[in-house]
């Protein structure tokens, strides 16, 4: 048994302390997205099998978790699509029943939740990430760049389907693509959609490292702004990209120490950088960085990167 097929523990910005499990060889997916920073699809199929055999996933998972590790979650990510597996689902179930101490998240582009083998497969899982880049069947095709036997529609109604009838956890995460995802009329499309859908949150990224194409560039925090105002009237936003933000529901209080509070009264009258707050609180960036890391992951402060490095700031 030479090939592994979990990853970490890793640091997540966006699920903690995270143990990874790849279930499929690398590249293999229902999409070709123009962003990915895993590169182009190489094996572009909905083709489900064991791509990567149960057992053996099973085997080392067990081997990794009987140390009990401290974890936030346990991800179903990688470089390809999870779903395309057909022994996910014993994958899950094994988890579930020796180590139901461990959360479960899946990370998925969602092309598969219309299918119902995968919901009742996944229907143990604790948390579910799909992707909706998408407003309409021309941006899919454009972004997206999907199977041949995969349409917009019938992604998109699987997609409203699972969640109507869901048992896990929602966060549905939205890539912004300038100049093709972010006119005002994609984001009242998009604006009606997440109604249907119904989410627990939803994660606005953008590009962060490069994609496959060379054309797609970051929204900036202003644009990103645009989808933020459309969609807190109705549910929680999170900006997990080079904008780093946080809807009023999704902060929770800290206790503030004496550099926090000298930090905030700083970025409360304009935003800094970390040189900027070294050379403002005559203190080592080593002994500042914890401070923002942690009102950042509060949603105390936000964060925007620019040129000279990250801004930091008060939300309004």
């Amino acid at each position: 048994m030479n090939e592994r097929y979990i990853f970490g523990p890793v640091a997540s910005r966006r699920l903690g302390v995270s143990l990874g499990v790849d279930l499929v060889p690398s590249k293999t997916c229902p999409l070709d997205c123009i962003y990915c920073e895993a590169g182009a699809t190489t094996n572009l199929t909905t083709e489900r099998r064991e791509y990567v055999p149960a057992d053996q996933v099973i085997a080392q998972l067990d081997e990794a978790l009987k140390k009990g590790p401290e974890l936030d979650y346990l991800t179903f990510s990688g470089g390809g699509e999870p779903t395309l597996n057909s022994g996910i689902g014993k994958i899950v179930d094994f988890v579930k029943d020796h180590y139901p101490q461990y959360k479960i998240c899946l990370l998925t582009n969602g092309c598969l939740l219309g299918d119902p083998e995968v919901v009742r497969e996944i229907a143990r899982v604790d948390l579910v990430v799909p992707s909706l880049d998408a407003s309409n069947a021309e941006e899919f095709k454009i972004i997206n760049r999907q199977a041949s036997d995969l349409t917009f529609d019938d992604m998109l109604q699987g997609l409203i389907d699972y969640c109507g009838k869901r048992t896990s956890l929602v966060w549905l995460e939205l890539f912004i693509v300038p100049g093709v995802n972010d006119s005002d009329e994609s984001i009242a499309r998009f604006a009606g959609i997440i109604r249907r859908i119904q989410p627990d949150k939803v994660q606005l990224n953008t590009l962060d490292r490069p994609g496959v194409v060379d054309w797609v560039k970051a929204s900036t925090a202003e644009n990103t702004m645009r989808f933020i105002n459309a969609f807190e009237p109705f549910v929680p936003v999170e900006a997990v990209g080079p904008f780093r933000y946080r809807s009023k529901e999704l902060r929770h209080d800290i206790e503030l120490t004496d550099v926090d509070n000298r930090i905030l009264a700083l970025i409360s009258r304009r935003p800094g950088t970390l040189a900027d707050l070294q050379v403002a609180l005559d203190l080592p960036a080593v002994e500042i960085k914890p401070h923002l890391d942690r009102m950042l992951q509060a949603g105390q402060i936000i964060s925007e990167r620019l040129s000279r490095g990250d801004f930091y700031s008060v939300p309004q």
